[in-house]
């Protein structure tokens, strides 16, 4: 027999799954109007400046051309963001204040990041925004001023102007830029859900800037914390802090320190898995970020993040090693302590080396003897020198004072006729030197006294028969070993 069939019309749950369907069909519908009619004035808008036809903009609209290349692929003329001829890829980070207010472009961080495409690494070099940027002659402005000039003399374009020229300061090439203000670097933190920042030490800044061009104190305890945007936009600008933080040098590590754990909060499951948490991030980022990369850049970079582990960067900050302060015209700011840029030129050109690193390189790969003679007129300079050499790995059988001071060039006098050309290239280059090409006197037959002549002709005897390089010391070697000579 059939079974009755029953129908009960006070029955709930059939009117909550009717409720749901017709609200989602609500929302499915109005969310269609508002994208058809957002697309619609856009391509419009496109369409009557540029002379085409609608439904040809309608492609090229920004969100709609990063649809089309995540499904069916890049265009045919799009590049590859990572196709760099070295394999390696710099891109420059710029934060500014941002806003209507006066100085909003001023760059308040300036970070070059290069990748190691092929090893998986990651190296970072930040710069100071202090750094005497050269005109031209004896003109300097701070480096910090490059990207508003830039942007003042090409709207909307001068992120990618300021990162090229300061790129060529560099030396090294930059392939992309990312520029983020101060509102957008606290949502994004906010939107993330905050990171985890290990303060090293603790510290107060009584004079960090509020909104409203006033001061506030600001204090962080030594250890672990978890950090809102607002909190961690006060770490990364802090300037005036006790405890060793109130300098633009400690500054540029507790920025590095906040990149490397935005990355791992970026990478997490909690941040992956959450689609709402992605677009939250998204919006952030359309609307506070300017970069030449696109979605499809970004999408395409995504796996090259995942792949590289933490402890593989490498993180370096431009301090008093390389930098010497000045005042110019009442401004002050930061000079290389070589004039021709060499150590910056060579931590830009190396991020994925350390310190220990590059120093183990000017080691000598073998004994090596020199004697030390000061050439300048700043006293004990042999001294800190030879202290120096000895740490590096070098045997120095003499110190004393050159016969004849005022050099400005350092010289090398090669007593081993030429046999230790590597490690002559080496004490050249670490010491920035000159290397003289006068014959010592006995190796000629003038005399069996081991006599060198220098600049003016000065006789400098040699004291060890076991000497095989003399290094007189001028001023180009001033900056070359930091406060310690100085």
């Amino acid at each position: 027999m059939a079974k009755d069939v029953k129908v009960d019309f006070l029955d709930t749950q059939h009117d909550k799954a009717a409720r749901r369907m017709t609200v989602a069909i609500a929302v499915c519908f109005v969310v269609f109007v508002a994208v058809l009619s957002t697309v619609g004035a856009g391509a419009s808008y496109r369409s009557a400046n540029r002379g085409t036809s609608i439904f040809m903009e309608i492609g090229n609209l920004p969100v709609i051309a990063d649809i089309r290349r995540l499904v069916i692929g890049a265009d045919a003329n799009a590049q590859d963001p990572t196709a760099t001829p070295d394999g390696r890829m710099n891109v420059m980070i710029f934060g500014v204040g941002g806003g209507t207010h006066h100085g909003s472009q001023l760059t308040d961080t300036i970070i070059l990041m290069s990748v190691d495409l092929k090893g998986d690494r990651v190296g970072m070099l930040s710069i100071p925004r202090d750094l005497a940027y050269p005109l031209g002659g004896t003109q300097f402005q701070k480096i910090n001023a490059v990207n508003a000039y830039a942007e003042q003399a090409h709207p909307g374009e001068g992120a990618q102007i300021a990162a090229k020229d300061i790129g060529k300061l560099l030396g090294v090439r930059i392939d992309h830029v990312v520029k983020i203000d101060f509102a957008g670097f606290e949502k994004f933190i906010d939107a993330l859900g905050g990171v985890d920042i290990d303060v090293s030490r603790s510290f107060v800044d009584n004079t960090y800037p509020t909104k409203d061009d006033q001061w506030q104190t600001v204090e962080f305890t030594k250890g672990p914390q978890h950090m809102d945007g607002a909190r961690a936009l006060i770490y990364v600008r802090s300037r005036h802090g006790t405890n060793g933080e109130g300098s633009d040098f400690a500054r540029s590590a507790r920025q590095q320190q906040v990149i490397a754990a935005v990355r791992e909060k970026l990478l997490s499951a909690g941040t992956l898995l959450n689609p709402g948490k992605i677009a939250d991030l998204w919006s952030v980022v359309s609307s506070n970020l300017q970069s030449d990369l696109s979605v499809w850049d970004m999408v395409k970079l995504a796996p090259l993040a995942t792949r590289i582990d933490s402890s593989s960067m490498v993180t370096h900050v431009l301090t008093q090693e390389e930098l010497n302060p000045a005042n110019v015209d009442g401004a002050y700011m930061l000079f290389p302590k070589k004039p021709d840029w060499s150590d910056i030129h060579t931590l830009a050109q190396n991020p994925f080396e350390t310190k220990a690193e590059m120093e183990a390189k000017a080691r000598p790969a073998e004994d090596v003897i020199v004697e030390v003679r000061n050439g300048t007129m700043h006293t004990g300079f042999a001294g800190g020198v030879t202290d120096i050499l000895k740490r590096y790995g070098y045997t120095v059988s003499g110190m004393g004072n050159a016969v004849r001071r005022g050099y400005e060039r350092s010289v090398i006098f090669d007593l081993t006729a030429g046999k230790k050309p590597a490690e002559l290239a080496r004490l050249k280059k670490l010491l920035d030197a000159n290397v003289s090409s006068v014959l010592p006197s006995w190796l000629t037959g003038e005399s069996s006294q081991r006599v060198v002549y220098s600049e003016g002709m000065s006789a400098e005897p040699i004291e060890s028969t076991t000497t095989e390089f003399l290094i007189i010391l001028g001023e180009s070697s001033f900056g070359l070993f930091g406060a310690e000579v100085q």
